[in-house]
C-alpha cells in the first residue's frame, strides 16, 4: 500500500511541476487502474484551480449580487461608507426591504435604542454595536437578553455592526441566548443565523417567517355545485378511450371496446355509490354493466 501511495504522490508532484511549466506531463502507465482514475480526478481538480490566488481578498457581497434580482437590496446601504451610522440609517435601510413592514425607531429601551421591524405577527428589533463585525460579546449578549426580556413578543434581535461597510447583521432568536448548554470554557453558546448585510438579513427573516404568496382565486366554474355524474362521465370517457387505444389482445381488448358508449352507465353507478346512505351491490352492478356492454 505504501508503494502505491508513493507512486501516486510522485505523479501528483510531477503534475504540479507540469502546471508550472517546469516539466512535461507525467506518465500514468505504471499506475494501477484505481490509482490512474484517482490521478486523473486529482489532475482535473488541480487544473481547474490553476490561476486562483489563495491570498486574494474575498469579493464584497454587492459585487457578488451585481446584475442579479437581489442587487437592489444593497442600494440603500451605499451611504454608510464613510458616513456615521445611527438608528435612523438602519431604519432607512429596513424601510427599503419590504413595503408591507412597519419600521420605527425606539430610542430608549432596556437594551438601548432599537429599530422595530414588524409585519403581521412578526416583530424584530435591530440594535447597533460599535464594531466591524456583529460579534456577540458578553456585553452584546446582555443587551440582546434585555431586549427579549422587556418585549416577549420580539421574535428576533438583529445585531448590526455599525463599522462595517455593508451593515453586517446577525439575527438571533430567544432560544439562542438561553442558558441551557455551556461551552468548554463555561460560557453559554450563542446561536443565530450567519451574518448577512442588513437588507439581506431582513429579507431572509421575512421569507422564513412571513412568506409572500402570489394572489390566488378559485376557478369560477368550481363555485357551482359539483355535478358528480358529469365529472364521472368525462373521466370514464377518457379512461375507456385511452385503454381501448392500447395494444391489448383477446378478451381484455374486446371488453374495453365494448364499454365505449356506456360512459353514462358508469357515471350513474359512480353517482349512486357516492350518495350517502345508498346501498349498492357492486358485484351485481358490474355484472349488469358487463352484460349491457356485451
Amino acid at each position: 500500500m505504501s508503494g502505491r501511495a508513493d507512486a501516486l504522490e510522485a505523479v501528483m508532484l510531477a503534475y504540479l511541476d507540469h502546471l508550472e511549466g517546469a516539466a512535461p506531463a507525467p506518465a500514468l502507465d505504471h499506475l494501477s487502474d484505481d490509482d490512474r482514475r484517482t490521478a486523473l480526478r486529482l489532475m482535473e481538480t488541480m487544473a481547474g484551480g490553476r490561476g486562483i490566488d489563495a491570498r486574494a481578498a474575498r469579493p464584497s457581497v454587492d459585487a457578488l449580487l451585481a446584475d442579479t434580482p437581489l442587487a437592489g437590496l444593497l442600494a440603500r446601504q451605499q451611504p454608510t461608507n464613510g458616513v456615521a451610522v445611527d438608528l435612523a440609517t438602519v431604519r432607512d435601510v429596513l424601510r427599503g426591504v419590504d413595503a408591507r413592514a412597519r419600521v420605527d425607531v425606539e430610542p430608549d429601551g432596556p437594551g438601548g435604542g432599537t429599530v422595530v421591524f414588524g409585519h403581521l405577527d412578526l416583530r424584530a428589533r435591530f440594535l447597533l454595536v460599535a464594531a466591524a463585525t456583529p460579534t456577540v460579546t458578553r456585553k452584546v449578549r446582555a443587551q440582546v437578553e434585555a431586549v427579549f426580556a422587556a418585549d416577549p413578543d420580539t421574535s428576533r434581535v438583529g445585531v448590526v455592526a455599525a463599522r462595517s461597510s455593508e451593515l453586517a447583521t446577525r439575527l438571533i432568536g430567544a432560544d439562542a441566548v438561553a442558558d441551557t448548554i455551556t461551552t468548554p470554557r463555561g460560557e453559554p453558546p450563542v446561536g443565530g443565523d450567519a451574518p448577512l448585510p442588513l437588507a439581506l438579513a431582513a429579507r431572509h427573516m421575512l421569507e422564513q417567517s412571513a412568506p409572500e404568496w402570489p394572489a390566488f382565486d378559485f376557478d369560477r366554474a368550481l363555485r357551482e355545485p359539483l355535478d358528480v355524474a358529469s365529472v364521472a362521465t368525462e373521466i370514464a370517457a377518457r379512461v375507456i378511450a385511452r385503454e381501448s387505444a392500447r395494444s391489448y389482445r383477446g378478451d381484455k381488448r374486446r371488453a374495453y371496446r365494448a364499454l365505449a358508449g356506456h360512459e353514462g352507465d358508469i357515471a350513474e353507478l359512480v353517482a349512486r355509490v357516492s350518495t350517502r346512505g345508498a346501498e349498492v351491490d357492486l358485484d351485481e352492478e358490474i355484472t349488469r354493466l358487463s352484460q349491457v356492454a356485451a
